[in-house]
C-alpha cells in the first residue's frame, strides 16, 4: 500500500509532457532578442561602412583636383548622397589645412592653420583654426598641406530595445593632394 502511493507520488516528477512548452516559453525571447540584435547591429556595420566608402571617395577625387569651389563641392555632395542608399541628412565639410613651423622659434613644434573649409547638406559649420582635431591628422613636415574630409550621416536604428538609440554616424579622412602641392578654393 504505502508502495501504490509513493509511486503515485512519484509519477509527476517523471512526467514530461510540458516539456517542449515551458522550453519554448524560456527560450522564445532570448532566441527572438539575439536575432533582433543582430540585425541592427548589423544595419549599422553596413551604415558605418558605407559611410567610410563614400568619405574615402569623395576624398580621392578631391585630392586628385587642383583646384575646389561651391560647385565642385555641391557635386561632391551629391555624389556622396547617391553613395549612401537609405539616408537622408547626411553632411560633408572638406577644408584645406597647412602645417608650418616659425623658423624664428627655436624649438617650435609648429601649427596648424585652416586654408579654406566648406561645408554641404548637414554641416553647417566650416573648420576653424581652434577645431582642428591634431590627433586625427597626420604627422607633417613645415609647408605640407592636406585635405581633411568629414563626413556624417544620422543612423536610426529598426528598434531601440536593444538601448540603440538614434544617432549620428561620423568619418574622418586625411589626404594629400596629390598632383598639386595644394588644393585651392576658387571663388565665383
Amino acid at each position: 500500500m504505502m508502495h501504490n502511493v509513493w509511486k503515485k507520488l512519484k509519477h509527476p516528477l517523471h512526467d514530461s509532457s510540458g516539456s517542449v512548452t515551458v522550453e519554448f516559453v524560456i527560450w522564445f525571447p532570448i532566441l527572438m532578442f539575439w536575432l533582433l540584435g543582430t540585425i541592427v547591429f548589423f544595419d549599422a556595420f553596413k551604415a558605418r561602412s558605407n559611410l567610410s566608402s563614400a568619405n574615402a571617395t569623395v576624398a580621392d577625387i578631391i585630392s586628385r583636383g587642383s583646384e575646389n569651389s561651391d560647385l565642385y563641392m555641391t557635386l561632391l555632395y551629391n555624389m556622396q548622397t547617391a553613395m549612401l542608399p537609405r539616408t537622408s541628412g547626411n553632411g560633408l565639410r572638406i577644408s584645406s589645412i597647412q602645417f608650418s613651423i616659425d623658423p624664428d622659434i627655436p624649438g617650435d613644434l609648429g601649427s596648424y592653420e585652416v586654408e579654406w573649409s566648406a561645408v554641404a547638406g548637414a554641416a553647417s559649420v566650416v573648420l576653424v583654426d581652434a577645431e582642428i582635431e591634431i590627433n586625427a591628422l597626420p604627422n607633417m613636415y613645415d609647408g605640407e598641406s592636406l585635405l581633411f574630409v568629414e563626413s556624417s550621416v544620422p543612423f536610426v536604428p529598426l528598434t531601440t530595445y536593444l538601448g540603440i538609440n538614434f544617432q549620428t554616424i561620423r568619418n574622418q579622412v586625411a589626404i594629400s593632394p596629390r598632383y598639386e602641392s595644394r588644393v585651392v578654393w576658387v571663388s565665383p
